[in-house]
């Protein structure tokens, strides 16, 4: 059964669509049904013309089946080495050849009105960007339709076995011809470029939706929803958790016009956004003036805490460049708390309508106990995170801080990289040493999920 699929999926050049655009997918499509098709048919047709067909015939008839098999084989070779321009060119001119063949040796075969149908496959077949290629071989084949009609029709031709058995006036054939493979060829080319419209517009669409889910949920977390219509929620074992808050927020507020305050607080979200980006973390949700990341998941690593703190240093250094120029030019500023804490959690999408990735667990009622806790300008840590950023970065310990509903907490302040991590003088810049050590971290295996933690 394996075979056969396999089979199957190289007959319909299956792998050959991956990366192609609908609209190069639709034209590979019907290059393969063509040839397919046509060998088909061809095969089929050669060894009955042999027993059936005068003998005085056969020659004309294998010459043509050669043809035909020599483009459409060398055309199927260029498909699978994926030059699919060309073997759709070489498969319409086969295909045109073979009928201009039929045509030359029978002047009552049925192949003269195969030219209708062969007019609108380059459209078919060939992709919008070729146009000038497009166009030449519908032209070519218009031609060639019109030639034959007039050559038999009107002139009273003859073919290599025969003349055509009725004929008529040129005035009274050739109009009507002119007329109906021109309209032919020019509404099919306004379907197909309509049917390349509407997939354009359906694929901005696509792209707007996948974008917009993508800045609701992580990838990994959309693409399971979309699959399957849910996300489970997971637990993890190794991560880490931050808030942020502005200091005097509800103060300043009161003195700005609203659209003034959502400005000032889009640019600086905005900034965190990238940030985010840059350190590979989730941004989790904002909440008025609190912003809310976490390392180590969908997808977790060895390195979450590292990335939490650098990601803080990196903002805190931002607010803190926002705070001089504020103040240089009179205007009031905001102070950050930034609070982290490490550890375990439960993450996931619940509910039915406006889904939301969110974390549950203590883990995050400390994190927010550290940020409250903490200090304006400062980056305040517990001591499960500083237990996993020791090695690189200054800490300075606060003692065991009272934290709402927690009792005391050891908490730690961090004032940037160790001396031997950071370039000289800049103490959040991480180094070439800082980078070898942590790129040797991140190629560890993080610790997995317990038996039976998906829930």
């Amino acid at each position: 059964m394996a075979f056969f699929k396999k089979l199957w999926h190289k007959l319909m050049l299956r792998d050959l669509m991956v990366g192609l655009t609908s609209e190069e997918i639709r034209a590979l499509r019907v290059t393969n049904a063509v040839q397919l098709v046509m060998m088909t048919m061809v095969n089929l047709l050669w060894p009955q013309v042999l027993l059936v067909e005068p003998p005085e015939t056969h020659f004309v008839s294998t010459m043509l089946y050669l043809e035909f098999m020599f483009f459409a084989i060398v055309g199927r070779i260029c498909l699978y080495r994926r030059k699919f321009v060309w073997g759709a060119a070489l498969t319409f001119i086969g295909f045109n050849l073979h009928v201009s063949g039929l045509c030359i040796a029978y002047a009552d075969d049925p192949a003269h009105i195969l030219y209708y149908i062969l007019m609108p496959f380059p459209f078919l077949m060939i992709p919008s960007r070729h146009k000038f290629l497009r166009w030449s071989l519908v032209i070519w084949t218009v031609i060639y339709f019109l030639a034959d009609q007039v050559y038999y029709r009107s002139l009273n031709g003859k073919a290599i076995f025969g003349a055509p058995k009725w004929t008529g006036p040129i005035e009274y054939f050739l109009p009507p011809l002119i007329l109906g493979a021109v309209v032919f060829t020019l509404v099919m080319n306004s379907f197909v470029k309509a049917v390349k419209n509407a997939e354009d517009g359906l694929i901005k669409e696509h792209e707007a939706s996948e974008k917009l889910l993508r800045n609701i949920l992580p990838h990994e977390i959309a693409t399971e929803l979309k699959a399957a219509g849910v996300s489970e929620p997971r637990y993890f074992s190794e991560t880490t958790v931050c808030f942020t808050d502005f200091v005097g927020f509800t103060q300043i507020s009161e003195s700005m016009t609203p659209r003034d305050l959502v400005r000032e607080l889009d640019q600086c979200f905005s900034y965190f956004d990238s940030v985010m980006g840059h350190y590979n973390l989730e941004k989790l949700k904002t909440i008025g003036d609190s912003y809310m990341f976490v390392g180590g998941l969908p997808v977790p690593t060895t390195t979450h805490a590292i990335d939490c703190v650098l990601a803080s240093l990196e903002i805190q250094a931002f607010m803190n460049q926002m705070k001089e120029i504020k103040s240089q030019q009179g205007f009031p500023y905001w102070e950050l708390r930034l609070g982290i804490h490490s550890g375990d959690l439960v993450a996931g999408v619940i509910g039915e309508k406006k889904f939301a990735y969110d974390v549950w667990s203590d883990t995050v009622n400390t994190a927010s106990r550290c940020e409250s806790s903490g200090v304006s300008g400062k980056i305040n840590i517990s001591k499960s995170t500083y237990e996993l950023v020791k090695e690189f970065f200054q800490c300075e310990y606060r003692g065991a801080v009272p934290a709402k509903h927690k009792g005391e907490i050891e908490m730690y302040f961090v004032t940037g990289l160790l001396p031997q991590y950071c370039v000289t003088g800049e103490t959040r810049v991480p180094n070439p040493l800082f980078r070898e050590r942590y790129a040797q971290l991140k190629v560890q295996q993080p610790t997995s999920a317990p038996e039976g933690a998906k829930t």
